[in-house]
C-alpha cells in the first residue's frame, strides 16, 4: 500500500502540463480572454496549463489523436471522427441550450397532407451540399422512406435560410431541417426549422414532420482517455458548475448556449459517428 501512494499523490508531477485545445470563433489566433481562461483551468485541475488554438476543426481533431493536446473542444462531428480514428478520446461534458435543449434532430418536414407514397414525386430542398450537421443524415433517410421509385430532385441552396425560403416559396415540397432534442424527448413540433417557417408565414398546422433522425448532441468537452482519472473527475466537475460558479468563464468557453454543462457519454453521439461516416463515404 505505501509503495502505491507515491504514484497516486504524484499525478500532477507525471502529467506536466495540461495541454488545451480549441478553434478560434474568428478563425484567427487571437482569442478573447485566453489567460483568464487558461488560469480557470489551472485552478480547475490543479496543474499548470496551455491553450493551443488551431486554424480549423482539422487540425484540432489532429492534435488531440496525436497527443498533442490532452483536451479539446470538439464539434459532435469532430469528436465521433478523433474518436473513430483513434479511440483515444471520451466525453466529458456539453453544453445545453437555454431551453434545455441537450442537442438537435435532422428533420424532413412537408406540407401537411404529403402523402409518403407521393415522396417519389416530391421535390425536396436542403441546405448547402457541403454542409456536415444533421442533413447529412436527413438525405441518407430519403431512400429509406420514400416509396420504391425514391423521390424528386434534390435542390441545394445556398444555406439553410435560402432552403427554408425556398420551400415557404413553394419550390418544394419537402424541407431538409432540424428540430431541437431534449432529454425528456417533449414535442418540438413549434421549435427549430417550424419556428423559422413559422416568420416566413407558414403556420405550424400546415406543416408535418414526416421523419427525424436519432439525437445529434451538442459538440462536447473532450479528454484524451490516458489523462489521469483525478484529473477527469476534476474537469468534469469544473464544466458542471462552470454556469453558475463563474459566468464570464462560462461566456468565453461556450458564448452561444446558455444552460450550462451536462455530463455526457460516448453513446450520445452514436448519430454524430453515422455523419462522420457518410460524409466520409460520399466525398
Amino acid at each position: 500500500m505505501a509503495a502505491s501512494l507515491p504514484a497516486s499523490a504524484n499525478w500532477q508531477d507525471e502529467l506536466g502540463t495540461l495541454r488545451i485545445g480549441m478553434v478560434s470563433p474568428s478563425g484567427s489566433r487571437a482569442v478573447a480572454g485566453l489567460g483568464k481562461m487558461t488560469r480557470a483551468f489551472e485552478e480547475a485541475g490543479g496543474v499548470p496549463a496551455e491553450i493551443f488554438v488551431a486554424r480549423d476543426s482539422e487540425a484540432l481533431i489532429r492534435a488531440i489523436a496525436s497527443g498533442r493536446v490532452h483536451y479539446a473542444l470538439l464539434s459532435a462531428t469532430g469528436y465521433a471522427v478523433a474518436d473513430a480514428y483513434c479511440q483515444c478520446v471520451e466525453p466529458l461534458a456539453a453544453p445545453r441550450g437555454v431551453d434545455g435543449a441537450i442537442g438537435v434532430r435532422g428533420a424532413l418536414i412537408a406540407r401537411r397532407g404529403q402523402a409518403m407514397q407521393e415522396l417519389g414525386r416530391a421535390r425536396v430542398v436542403a441546405g448547402s451540399v457541403d454542409e456536415v450537421g444533421p442533413q447529412v443524415l436527413a438525405l441518407a433517410a430519403l431512400q429509406d422512406i420514400a416509396s420504391p421509385g425514391g423521390y424528386g430532385a434534390v435542390l441545394h441552396s445556398g444555406s439553410q435560410s435560402q432552403a427554408e425560403a425556398a420551400f415557404a416559396e413553394g419550390q418544394a415540397e419537402v424541407l431538409v431541417g432540424w428540430v431541437p432534442a431534449f432529454a425528456d424527448d417533449r414535442a418540438v413540433s413549434r421549435s427549430g426549422t417550424v419556428k423559422r417557417l413559422e416568420k416566413l408565414g407558414i403556420a405550424p398546422s400546415e406543416l408535418e414532420i414526416i421523419w427525424t433522425s436519432g439525437v445529434v448532441a451538442f459538440g462536447p468537452h473532450a479528454v484524451r482517455r490516458d489523462i489521469p482519472v483525478q484529473l477527469k473527475v476534476r474537469l468534469g466537475s469544473f464544466l458542471e458548475n462552470l454556469y453558475n460558479a463563474n459566468p464570464e468563464i462560462y461566456a468565453l468557453l461556450e458564448p452561444y448556449r446558455g444552460g450550462g454543462f451536462k455530463k455526457i457519454g460516448a453513446a450520445d453521439y452514436e448519430a454524430a459517428a453515422r455523419i462522420a461516416e457518410v460524409s466520409v463515404a460520399r466525398r
